[in-house]
This record gives C-alpha cells, sequence and structure tokens, in this order.
C-alpha cells in the first residue's frame, strides 16, 4: 500500500510539475518582453537582479541559482487549501529543486516521513535535470521554514534543509539552503 501511495504521489508530483512548467514558460516569455520595455524603470530592473536567489548544499557542495517558479496554487476549490510551489531555475543549473508546500503562509512545511493519507508538503531533488529528469530524489524527511511572504510586493524569503533519496536507494543531504527575495508570482493558480 505504501509503494502505491509513493507512486501515487510520484504521478502526482510529475503532473504539477509539468503544469507548472508549461505555465511558467509563458509567464517567462511575458518577463522577457517586459525587460525590453523601456517603460520598465531602473529600480525595478535592479531589484529584480539583487533578488530571486536560492542557494543549498548538496552533499556539501554548493549550489546557485534562482527562483523559476515560485507561485501559489490550489487543488480543487479554495476550500482545499492554497499551497506554493517552489522550483529553482533549471535553466540556470542542472540541480534543481521543486517542492508543493502544503500552506502558503509563514510557517515551517515538513516534507515526508508520515506515512498517513493527509495533504502533506511534499518534493523532489534532480541533480541534473535536463540531462537526466528520470533520475530524481524525493524528499523523504526535511523542511522548509518560509519566513517572508510579501504578496504585493512579490517577495519570499526561507531556509530549508532536507534528505533526499532515489529509486535505487541512494540518498543526498541538502543543507543550508536559503531564499532570498524570491520573486512570487502574482494571484493564485487553480487547478482542477
Amino acid at each position: 500500500m505504501k509503494r502505491i501511495i509513493a507512486s501515487l504521489i510520484a504521478a502526482n508530483t510529475f503532473v504539477i510539475i509539468l503544469s507548472i512548467a508549461i505555465i511558467s514558460c509563458s509567464a517567462g516569455s511575458a518577463t522577457e518582453n517586459d525587460n525590453n520595455n523601456p517603460s520598465t524603470s531602473k529600480n525595478e530592473t535592479k531589484k529584480n537582479a539583487e533578488g530571486n536567489l536560492i542557494e543549498f548544499k548538496v552533499n556539501g557542495q554548493l549550489v546557485k541559482t534562482s527562483g523559476w517558479n515560485i507561485s501559489r496554487f490550489t487543488m480543487g476549490d479554495i476550500s482545499s487549501g492554497i499551497w506554493m510551489n517552489i522550483t529553482t531555475n533549471m535553466h540556470d543549473e542542472k540541480r534543481a529543486i521543486n517542492v508543493n508546500l502544503s500552506g502558503a503562509f509563514p510557517g515551517e512545511y515538513f516534507l515526508g516521513g508520515d506515512d498517513n493519507l493527509k495533504p502533506q508538503s511534499y518534493g523532489s531533488f534532480f541533480p541534473d535535470y535536463a540531462g537526466d529528469m528520470s533520475n530524481s530524489f524525493s524528499f523523504t524527511k526535511g523542511a522548509f521554514t518560509i519566513s517572508k511572504i510579501d504578496t504585493e510586493n512579490g517577495i519570499v524569503n526561507g531556509s530549508f534543509w532536507g534528505t533526499v533519496k532515489n529509486l535505487k536507494g541512494e540518498t543526498l543531504e541538502l543543507t543550508e539552503g536559503k531564499i532570498i527575495n524570491g520573486r512570487l508570482q502574482h494571484g493564485i493558480m487553480h487547478y482542477q
């Protein structure tokens, strides 16, 4: 039963990642066009360049990247709660993280380690997202601490750590994770 549940969670994670990837690619094109718009202020460009950083260590090796998608979403109707997706930029750095947190407010969100069926935060780490997306490591334990969510200015700050494991049984330690002025997309996406 645990393997079936794990398989269902993995399948749902893939569908959500794919959906967010498609939406984010469209959003990315709009952002690129905004950067070419002369009406975009220099302060806004500087603010974007200084923020949206995500750093962490994988078995002690530092990874510096940016947020590719940081957004809030619901699965079904709003009564199911607002969740948050944080995906690092696999175009800047092949080592990528994708997590879905079971809330979108400041607080601590634990990943893995719970065998019951209640909705909980979950996520994956990819050592080479573009080169071998099938080699994903699921969080078996860990936590994301969101210290700030500013929906008006589109900013998320926080920290994270975790142990991830792939289907071969290999494990990796993610430590000293930081989200520094991550760029939160405006609005809430609704998935049915």
